[in-house]
């Protein structure tokens, strides 16, 4: 109870904004996706299989996948950040439609870019196989309204339309479908119980990056802990939804230019 206590105080003194949080997730991905496209997929030939095997077998590839592998480490507080903001989004907007269609615009947008850094390809059969993760929180979103409705009824019904919600994900391929999931559930079901939602978080969190990445992802859980429910002093909202498919965009083109003149 002492510690609990201490982290209370402390959440008081260094709380962090929406913004801050939103400053932390973008700098995460940023960085996760420097790592996955121009180390992996740039410098070390990673759309092509056999180029990529032979390229990591040199003993000069060492630290770049050293450094690769830290990258995506840090990578991994970005999602479960993003999806409490998602959460977060839903609890305070005035217009929830709007806000709905806002993230399903911002997913179709967005899948270009994501099919160009993740397959070297679009509107290819093999792009199907895997849909940016935005669809994730669009998928999630609607969930929440189901939720929402239902918990007036009863809040067991309201497990449901997680239930239907994973199945759509995993039906679709969208990135981080059950991890997703299950993070927006227990963000929003557990919104007024700040122990217990940070410490399933926490578990999820590790799951999800334990067999890569060490379990780095917990984390992003340190950041969460700390949010004092404050807007902040920036206006990163339109620049928030432009930094997605912009910095794939950049991302790609870099690569495009450099490696393949």
């Amino acid at each position: 109870m002492n510690i609990l206590r201490w982290l209370e105080s402390k959440k008081r003194e260094i709380g962090l904004s929406h913004n801050a949080l939103i400053i932390v997730a973008m700098f995460a991905m940023l960085v996760d996706h420097v790592a996955f496209v121009l180390i992996k997929n740039g410098k070390l030939y990673g759309y092509d299989t056999a180029l990529y095997e032979n390229a990591i077998s040199l003993p000069e590839a060492k630290p770049w996948i050293l450094l690769y592998t830290i990258f995506r480490m840090v990578g991994r507080i970005s999602f479960p950040i993003y999806a409490f903001l998602i959460v977060e989004g839903f609890r305070k907007t005035s217009n929830i439609f709007k806000y709905v269609l806002r993230i399903f615009i911002l997913a179709i947008v967005s899948e270009l870019p994501f099919d160009l850094i993740v397959f070297n390809k679009c509107f290819n059969a093999d792009c199907l196989m895997l849909q940016n993760v935005v669809f994730t929180y669009f998928i999630g979103l609607l969930m929440l309204v189901a939720v929402k409705a239902l918990n007036s009824i009863s809040e067991i019904l309201s497990v449901v339309p997680a239930i239907v919600a994973i199945v759509a994900c995993y039906l679709l391929k969208t990135d981080y479908w059950l991890e997703g999931i299950i993070l927006i559930y227990t963000f929003y079901m557990f919104r007024h119980d700040l122990n217990v939602k940070c410490l399933i978080a926490l578990i999820v969190t590790f799951m999800m990056s334990i067999q890569r990445y060490y379990g780095f992802g917990v984390l992003s859980v340190f950041f969460i802990y700390f949010y004092d429910g404050q807007k902040g002093y920036l206006d990163l909202k339109r620049f928030h939804y432009i930094f997605y498919p912009l910095h794939m965009f950049i991302l790609y083109g870099i690569i495009f230019i450099t490696y393949w003149k």
